[in-house]
């Protein structure tokens, strides 16, 4: 499936669950929260299924990608599938407190934090990495 078909998919999908959410917040419907967000655990379930299915065997270079290099992807999918979970939670039974709903979100941003701290740093230069290609080479001019 190419960029603009899924970036269509989506944006179809979002349009569907906030359609639904409006109605379920104007009391038009009277549905059970973990119904209103059928359209979000659909695009998880697709989701879960590219990064069981397609992430591992994507090759780079010359070697295939284990899932231990992908634990971050797999660990956000979780957690975000976690999170949506504990806000369903609590929007259908109000006796759940707030911050146990939101410790999953809270671990998602420390996860995101740290993948893109351990991810975004320069990688260190070797001795003479400086030199241009001819000088190391042993062509002069």
């Amino acid at each position: 499936m190419g960029f603009v078909q899924r970036a269509l998919f989506t944006w179809f999908i979002l349009l569907v669950f906030l359609v639904v959410l409006c109605l379920r917040l104007e009391n038009r419907i009277n549905w059970n929260w973990f119904i209103v967000f059928i359209p979000l655990w659909l695009y998880d379930a697709i989701l879960v299924a590219w990064a069981v299915i397609e992430t591992p065997q994507r090759q780079h270079g010359s070697r295939f990608v284990s899932l231990q290099d992908y634990q971050y992807y797999v660990l956000g999918i979780v957690l975000k599938i976690l999170s949506k979970i504990t806000i369903c939670l609590k929007l259908e039974y109000k006796s759940i407190p707030m911050y146990m709903m939101m410790i999953p979100i809270w671990l998602l941003l420390v996860l995101l934090i740290v993948y893109i701290g351990t991810h975004l740093q320069p990688k260190p230069r070797s001795i003479g990495s400086n030199r241009s290609n001819r000088q190391s080479a042993g062509v002069s001019s």
